[in-house]
């Protein structure tokens, strides 16, 4: 099942779009891009193993044919929990861990299975494997989390999981809903949803504003322009058209609070600050989509699209710096000032089709892409001086003014990458009991990364490369509620980040073993979703304790369980539940120091930083029926996390922590109220490790929504 991407597009795109204006049957064509809606017309739960999702096997085939894991985070989800961030919104997914190294406070990344993930928009690539962009909520649909590398469809694929955020469709009914939101830290916010039939188009408008101050005053100021428009050409053309201009200001910090001379988190209290006051970062992301579904026919479907990602990154943030030493002061911080200006292209036709060899049917998916990608990336370096007290913490620097260019920390690079690739997916009913999938994809990579190099005046790395992704899995279903499901899958790509000092010229390569089980249970009031892994992942980037930059030295492994479970025992009565257990091991024999303890020896056996063994998530909701009542809610959370490491030597340990939350909410017809309750016991805890210290999560906190539907 397709669905319409959402997203914006600027007023010479829709200006093209009018000029191009055709009868169309628009509201047939909205009808068939809602979520819930199978391809059969049953309106089926989100998540549940009917629904359809685009992401697993981009054909119109139920969860429970599915040979992989999928979760999937509706939309009245967030809702319900009164969420506002990606983190709180992937509580809801088994192993999903915030990656603060990966992201330095101004990026959303994230491990699953204690592994990279691959972000998508609608199904295309958004963003980079490394250092991507924070995204809010303001237009998304539903949230669709495919586990395990997705190379063998989607190209350069994370090791952990394949991360979708699906938008909300263009609408062809008149629609209007205006929601403002306000809380703790000084936040508030303000979002304009708005849609309906613009001549032949159906169209969406969704405008996003947020401030907030921010917990230890890591404020966001973010802007977003989100308008979409589908046309239907005739009764089997849809041309979409997107665009995304978002604009995000947020302060950084790499540091947290930063560890002690005897390996624990400082004594000084949460709201501590150790990073540079004038660190900041600028983000300014615009994205078009072009997107033409055509059906040929009876089970048959050709889609083309390009995709124009552009992101232009200016940061001054905080790089390097240790835990503290003897004398309790903080040594070896620096200063990064950092530009990027990048742009990817994306191209992809994809042909779906039906059809049998004997008694066999088959759903074969076949497609060609080419990816292009430039960067202008520059950096520079500066040396800080010391926190005198770690405990007590006062930052000497108030400004850069007048600090030193280090040459040996700073670059000025061109970095440019081409991939042609093309892949074929097959799924076989091999019975009514017997289903089967095999994936085959092909990559050809040319890429080069030029220019000065901290001492180094003048250099050129390039190479082509060659990467071959498969994936091959089964279900076997012994009644109509249960699947049984095994499978494969393998991927590599080339990480074209501009956080490393030179691109490496080696792929980095993921592989996954995966057994699991997926019920309907109970007369359909449970469903639920276990499953069994091990996830293999080299190659890969990482900063080794003492280092400025990171380094391909990754090889890491993780082995584990997982179960995500959603019931609906009583009417009203709804509960989310996720629980992993996993142990994820370093692989890799490089040799790192921690020069403040002492400590040189090989990070073979290790835990991978940021990763935890245990955790855990349980929401309960009830919505309150009868006269008076209708319309009220309540619900709450509690997310458990067992403990991290913050460096690869594992001599900084995060302990784990237990949260909870509430909400509670009124809906009426053309209006309705939300109140959230953040950390209600107002515990002291760490939400995930930085690379000498740990980020303190929100004190108690309260955010209050309101949301008005006038049509």
């Amino acid at each position: 099942m397709h669905t319409v991407t959402t997203g914006t597009f600027k007023p010479i795109a829709f200006a093209v779009a009018l000029a191009c204006g055709a009868p169309a049957d628009a509201q047939q064509q909205a009808e068939q891009q809602l979520p819930e809606v199978r391809a059969t017309g049953a309106r089926v739960a989100p998540g549940t193993r009917e629904d359809v999702s685009s992401t697993a096997t981009k054909t119109d085939t139920p969860l429970k044919d599915v040979p992989a894991s999928v979760v999937i985070v509706s939309g009245e989800t967030l809702r319900e929990q009164g969420v506002y961030d990606m983190n709180r919104a992937l509580y809801n997914v088994s192993s999903a861990q915030a990656l603060m190294g990966g992201g330095y406070g101004f990026a959303h990344n994230y491990t699953v299975r204690g592994q990279s993930v691959l972000f998508l928009r609608d199904g295309y690539p958004d963003g980079t494997a490394q250092n991507g962009y924070r995204r809010t909520l303001a237009d998304v649909e539903r949230i669709e989390v495919v586990k395990g590398p997705g190379s063998a469809l989607c190209g350069s694929g994370g090791a952990g999981a394949t991360i979708n955020v699906i938008t909300k469709p263009p609408s062809a009914r008149t629609l209007a809903e205006l929601s403002a939101f306000a809380g703790s830290f000084g936040t508030r916010g303000l979002t304009l949803d708005a849609g309906g039939p613009l001549g032949p188009l159906a169209t969406r408008f969704i405008a996003n504003a947020e401030r907030s101050d921010g917990f230890r005053g890591l404020n966001r100021d973010i802007k977003e322009v989100l308008p979409s428009a589908a046309w239907s050409i005739g009764s089997n053309k849809v041309l979409t058209a997107d665009f995304d201009h978002r604009e995000i200001k947020t302060t950084p910090d790499n540091y947290g609070i930063v560890f002690d001379r005897s390996a624990n988190i400082a004594a000084a209290p949460r709201d501590a600050r150790y990073y540079s006051p004038m660190n900041r970062t600028d983000q300014t992301i615009d994205r078009l989509t072009l997107a033409h579904e055509w059906q040929l026919g009876a089970g048959s479907t050709m889609r083309t699209a390009f995709v124009h990602d552009s992101r232009d990154l200016d940061l001054l943030r905080n790089a390097g710096g240790n835990g503290g030493n003897a004398a309790a002061a903080m040594t070896g911080r620096t200063l990064r000032e950092q530009h990027d200006r990048a742009r990817y292209t994306t191209l992809q036709n994809e042909w779906v089709f039906k059809a049998s060899t004997g008694s066999v049917p088959h759903t074969v998916l076949a497609g060609l892409q080419y990816n292009d990608t430039g960067i202008d990336t520059t950096r520079i370096g500066f040396n800080l001086p010391d926190i005198a007290n770690i405990n007590v913490p006062v930052v000497p620097e108030t400004t850069a003014s007048g600090l030193a260019p280090v040459t040996a920390q700073g670059f000025n690079r061109r970095i440019e990458g081409s991939t042609w690739a093309g892949y074929v997916q097959d799924q076989l009913a091999l019975s009514e009991q017997w289903k089967l999938r095999a994936g085959l994809r092909y990559d050809r990579t040319r890429f080069r990364d030029a220019g000065s190099q901290g001492t180094t005046a003048s250099r050129e790395i390039a190479a082509t490369k060659s990467i071959a992704s498969a994936s091959l899995g089964t279900v076997w279903q012994p009644s109509r509620d249960w699947s049984v499901f095994a499978g494969v899958s393998n991927g590599g790509f080339i990480n074209l980040s501009t956080e490393p000092a030179a691109v490496s010229t080696e792929p980095e390569k993921n592989r996954q073993y995966e057994a699991g089980a997926k019920a309907s249970m109970f007369g359909g009031t449970v469903d639920s979703q276990i499953a069994l892994y091990q996830v293999e992942r080299k190659n890969f980037l990482i900063t080794l304790p003492g280092a400025l930059s990171a380094t391909p030295d990754g090889h890491d492994r993780t082995c584990g369980v997982e179960l995500d479970l959603t019931a609906r025992p009583a009417r009203g009565l709804k509960l989310i539940a996720s629980a992993y257990v996993q142990d994820a091991k370093v692989l890799s024999n490089t040799i790192a120091t921690n020069a403040i303890l002492g400590v040189t020896r090989s990070i073979s056996g290790t835990r991978p930083t940021g990763v935890a063994r245990t955790g855990g998530r349980l929401w309960a909701s009830y919505q309150f029926y009868g006269t008076g009542a209708n319309g009220l809610g309540a619900g709450i959370g509690l997310t458990r996390k067992g403990d991290a490491f913050a460096d690869n030597l594992n001599v900084y340990r995060v302990p784990g922590y237990t949260v909870i939350d509430t909400a509670v909410y009124y809906r009426q017809k053309t209006w309705d109220v939300g109140l959230s309750l953040y950390n209600l016991t107002d515990r002291v805890y760490y939400t995930n490790p930085t690379f000498a210290g740990a980020l303190p999560g929100e004190p108690r906190s309260v955010y209050l929504t309101f949301r008005w539907r006038p049509v």
